[in-house]
Order: structure tokens, then sequence, then C-alpha cells
């Protein structure tokens, strides 16, 4: 079922930690402390982020990783697509390298409309919520509504 895993979840840690101290050079193992993590495994996650564009990263002497951006531009969904990798809760709404469709029943499939609106129903939530609404510990309301999720069913008619 749809869960986040650890790793996104220290993900989302650590980058609610970094833009708490925007601007701050911040090492590894101070992040790993606060929220009683294991080192290695933060330092895995810091590295997916730095890769992904999220945050920067300082070698040498008082090295670390920092947060520039401006946190009300990096939604929840960036993150998630950083951290996972693309995603889609079902295998119809993922594309190959090619751009085609990988589910070999697409065409048949009798739930495929209605997955279709919920699929973008909650990639459009997670696309509402931003780095600044982790920050303040709130999220926008409503994240998800029904006007939403219809407009995904209309989509796919």
């Amino acid at each position: 079922m749809l869960k986040i895993s650890k790793f996104t979840d220290y993900g989302l840690l650590a980058s609610v930690y970094l833009a708490r101290q925007a601007g701050q050079i911040v090492a590894a193992r101070e992040i790993a402390e606060f929220y009683h993590l294991p080192v290695p495994m933060i330092t895995k996650v810091l590295k997916a982020l730095h890769h992904g564009g999220v945050i920067g990263s300082h070698r040498g002497v008082g090295g670390g990783y920092s947060f520039e951006g401006d946190a009300e531009s990096v939604t929840l969904g960036a993150l998630l697509d950083v951290l996972e990798g693309p995603w889609d809760l079902v295998e119809c709404e993922t594309l190959d390298d090619a751009g085609q469709a990988t589910c070999a029943i697409r065409v048949a499939c009798p739930s495929r409309r209605l997955m279709f609106g919920i699929n973008r129903a909650i990639k459009g939530a997670f696309e509402q919520v931003t780095l600044g609404d982790l920050l303040r510990g709130g999220m926008p309301l409503p994240v998800i509504d029904k006007q939403h999720l219809a407009a995904g069913r209309e989509a796919t008619q």
C-alpha cells in the first residue's frame, strides 16, 4: 500500500532541519543527533537531496550541507521524486523510458479511469504542500477536495 519509506521520511526531516538553518552549513552528524537517527543513513539521504538539487554540499573542514533555496518553492512532490524517484499509485500511470505505459491491460482495465483520477489527486496534493508548510507544521487546506478529484476523472474521459 502507499507508504513513505524510512529513507524518504528521514529525507523530509533533514530537509526541514536544513531549511530551518537556511544559509548555514550543517554537518550530517548534527542532523542525525538532533533526530536520534543513524549518521550513515542521514548521510545517504543528504547525498540524494544534494544530487537532486535540493541542497548544497560543502567539502573540507567545517563542511556539510546547506539549504539556500526558497522553502515555499520546494514541494513535497518534488522531494518525494528526489528521494523515491518518479512514482505512481498504479502501473497504468507509469511510463517507460520511451513514454509508453507499462501496463499490458491498460486499454481493457475497468478501474483505469477511477485510478487515474485518484493518482492525479494524490500527486496534486503532494504538489500543493511545500517545504515551507512542513517548516510551519501545517499544510494548506483543503489539500484534496472533491472538485480536484472530479477534474482528474474528467481528464480521463
